[in-house]
């Protein structure tokens, strides 16, 4: 088992990094319940912040 962090320790340090930059940079889910719910608060008057996301 030594052996083989001794000669795959870069490979997992590599992995390790993109996997915690994946889950420290990724983008949560809406907390939208409907269409209706966005309406009410675009329509509110208060200054709302709008990302659009494709993952095409």
């Amino acid at each position: 088992m030594r052996r083989f962090w001794r000669e795959n320790w870069l490979v997992i340090l590599v992995i390790g990094v993109m996997l915690g930059g994946y889950l420290f940079l990724r983008m949560p889910g809406d907390e939208m319940e409907s269409v209706a719910a966005f309406d009410a608060q675009v329509n509110a008057g208060t200054p709302t912040l709008l990302e659009f996301y494709s993952n095409t």
